[in-house]
């Protein structure tokens, strides 16, 4: 039909071999960007062997590696794609019944380790005071930017529905149902900024016919939720209105992390933090509760015994009393000629 949009199929190769593994890792949960990511991967590979992936060597995953190596690719990329190698040729070994994986002894590189950073509490004022007005849009940014900061990522953000808001008008029951990475539905409580963003957000929300609880303004049709590039340039033209710093390449996950080290800041245990930001890895949440110098200088300060020092100063050593003489030990008792041990007292004789 002239003028109709063919849609493009959301499985990025047309291989056979790797439409069948789309299709059992959908079966195990795992998320669209993961799969997306692993197919991608798989498929340059398939380009590199000529589309035989079941009849590839070992040798050819090595000069694969190296050929990345040489092409200057990031260390994040090569493990990503070493990783999705490893995944991909575990479940062809599974699948056809083979001994062992071509990729068993195939290893990501390691990566260096990274140093998050984060806004201090001045900063996130700073933020908060570019999202000036009550225009929808404004609102709407608003909810997203409180949402970020208690710690959600920002597919978790766009992927919301106004269903899994829940008990939003109850200030002590107020939650909202997150979907996580693999899909694992979280239940929530929100902070009282995100309920008061959410709040605002909703009354001014025009009315669409979608359930997304976040889309463009004025409302598309053709995009019922908001992209996350989208999302990504808009919070970088409040932080550059705030006047705040961003790391090069993130803009909304910084929120995340500033959440995660103001959870650190406040107290809150290492398992509570963990389920807050959804790690399945409590490493992962570790690198928040890193001390740093003044940190320690505090817990220094705080470290307090019982009782108080005298004022009076010691005594001089000169008047300390003499320590006690030590008393001499006796020579240990000489054995005789025959081995024995001679008698020590008085009038003994051998039994």
């Amino acid at each position: 039909m002239p003028g109709r949009r063919h849609l493009r199929s959301p499985v990025p190769s047309a291989h056979p071999r790797l439409l069948e593994w789309w299709t059992d890792l959908e079966g195990e949960d795992r998320g669209l960007n993961t799969r997306l990511a692993y197919v991608r991967d798989l498929a340059d590979f398939a380009e590199y062997v000529n589309g035989d992936l079941e009849g590839a060597q070992a040798e050819d995953l090595v000069r694969f590696a190296r050929r990345m190596t040489e092409a200057g690719l990031s260390v994040a990329t090569r493990a990503r794609r070493i990783t999705a190698l490893r995944q991909f040729y575990e479940w062809l070994r599974r699948r056809r019944g083979r001994p062992y994986s071509i990729a068993q002894d195939l290893h990501p590189p390691r990566r260096p380790q990274r140093v998050h950073r984060w806004w201090t509490e001045d900063q996130v004022a700073q933020f908060r005071s570019a999202f000036q007005g009550d225009a929808p849009r404004v609102l709407r940014d608003r909810a997203m930017a409180e949402l970020g900061l208690m710690g959600l990522r920002v597919s978790e953000v766009i992927r919301l529905d106004i269903e899994r808001l829940v008990h939003l008008s109850d200030p002590e029951r107020a939650a909202i149902v997150v979907l996580r990475k693999g899909n694992k539905e979280q239940v929530l409580p929100l902070t009282a900024d995100a309920r008061e963003g959410l709040l605002a957000w909703l009354a001014v929300r025009p009315a669409a016919p979608t359930t997304a609880l976040f889309f463009r303004l004025p409302f598309q049709p053709r995009r019922a939720r908001l992209h996350y590039a989208s999302v990504e340039k808009i919070f970088k033209r409040y932080a550059a209105a705030g006047g705040v710093p961003i790391p090069e390449g993130i803009a909304f996950h910084h929120l995340r992390h500033t959440a995660g080290q103001q959870m650190a800041t406040v107290g809150l245990g290492i398992e509570e933090a963990q389920r807050l930001l959804g790690h399945a890895n409590p490493s992962t949440t570790q690198v928040y509760y890193e001390v740093t110098d003044q940190r320690l200088r505090n817990a220094a300060r705080r470290l307090r015994y019982r009782g108080r020092v005298p004022k009076t100063a010691p005594p001089a050593l000169s008047a300390l009393p003499p320590a006690p003489a030590a008393r001499r030990r006796k020579p240990p008792a000489t054995r005789g000629a025959s081995g024995g041990a001679r008698p020590t007292g008085v009038g003994s004789s051998p039994s």
